[in-house]
């Protein structure tokens, strides 16, 4: 899943990444994957491509409701990298190998600069 920034800024760019500290905040949306892997999940990328993830806070629920995402990361330490894996809000066992592309979140991640 590629995680593309929402909304304009005042100036007409992307309202994210918004600095805090040292990180920024990053709240962006994307599609499910055309052929889902439980092994692997669904690997997430920034649609910036100077920027890393250091977290995924929570999980949250598709726009459709049908399923929810929990993030996983790699390992532990920095610049790890992150999945989603999909499981059915329904009975909560986790997606098979479906075509998810229909499907899309919206949800953030704390994001550190290369």
């Amino acid at each position: 899943m590629i995680l593309t920034a929402i909304g304009k800024g005042g100036g007409g760019g992307a309202l994210y990444p918004d600095f805090v500290g040292r990180r920024a905040l990053f709240v962006g949306y994307g599609t499910g994957p055309t052929s889902y892997n439980s092994t692997t999940g669904d690997v997430v990328t920034l649609s910036l491509p100077s920027y890393y993830i250091d977290a995924i806070p929570g999980g949250v629920q598709s726009v459709s409701g049908t399923y929810w995402v929990q993030p996983r990361p790699s390992g532990t330490g920095v610049r790890q990298t992150w999945a989603l894996h999909w499981f059915v809000t329904a009975t909560g066992a986790e997606a098979g190998a479906i075509n998810l592309s229909a499907e899309s979140v919206q949800l953030s991640a704390f994001v550190g600069q290369f």
